[in-house]
């Protein structure tokens, strides 16, 4: 099963006045996800499945990633994506996604559950892993024995250019 990680675009920063679910992409934020969007239609990136946060600044991610790549599925809200969710729930359902014959699964959400989660496949520590805002990082998961999974690749927004492969 292919799993692409998505971590959230640049939002607002949260402090007392605006509760951490609140916190919406500001305007480095959109133009990250169309520039995250451009390099995947000009590199062959089409998400098989799309599943997103409940909070806002990843649906917002999802929803203009949806809306600027050409062909990609609606995403789908999911409770285990949230913040704070325990690595071991996030693995049982991938684990589900992968019974039900899903392939190709996109997660859109937070740090540091993406770092934990990868560092598990990978049978490494989490100290190893690093997920920028609004990075793209690709794993090849097995979850038929015991979840493992290769690193296929990671890029930050940042090396994304249009039109280069």
């Amino acid at each position: 099963m292919l799993i692409t990680f998505l971590r959230h675009a640049t939002a607002e920063v949260g402090g007392l006045s605006l509760p951490d679910s609140d916190r919406a992409l500001i305007d480095k934020g959109e133009k990250q996800v169309k520039r995250i969007a451009a390099f995947c239609l000009a590199n062959g990136l089409i998400p098989g499945s799309i599943y997103c946060s409940p909070l806002l600044r990843a649906q917002q991610t999802a929803r203009i990633l949806n809306q600027s790549l050409p062909g990609s599925p609606a995403p789908q809200t999911v409770s285990w994506l949230a913040i704070e969710t325990a690595t071991p729930t996030i693995l049982i359902e991938l684990s589900k996604l992968a019974q039900r014959g899903i392939s190709d699964a996109w997660l859109v959400g937070h740090e540091p559950d993406f770092s934990i989660t990868i560092s598990r496949l990978l049978g490494t520590t989490p100290d190893n892993i690093v997920i920028k805002k609004a990075s793209l990082t690709r794993l090849d998961a097995n979850f038929s024995d015991q979840a493992s999974a290769k690193l296929l690749w990671s890029i930050p927004c940042a090396l994304m250019h249009q039109g280069q492969t």
